[in-house]
């Protein structure tokens, strides 16, 4: 066995013991930390550069609606 296994099977038992519902809220929490980065982002990044855009066309609210989506099938399943 060599160090890279030792080190391999050393990190496999810490993280055996994290239990699956605090996982499962760690990475909620990622996905509600991105939902309020993407809601900060400027217009100017999110939409069609040197016109008037319609609602449609804003990033975020697809963005905001995907990370959404992801929360709700992470929470039910």
């Amino acid at each position: 066995m060599t160090f890279l296994h030792w080190i391999g099977d050393a990190i496999r038992e810490q993280l055996l013991q994290v239990p699956l519902w605090g996982a499962r809220c760690l990475f909620i929490g990622l996905l509600l930390a991105l939902m309020g980065w993407v809601v900060q982002l400027p217009a100017s990044q999110v939409t069609p550069p040197g016109r008037r855009c319609e609602w449609y066309e804003d990033l975020r609210i697809w963005a905001w609606l995907a990370l959404m989506f992801q929360i709700i099938v992470y929470c039910v399943f």
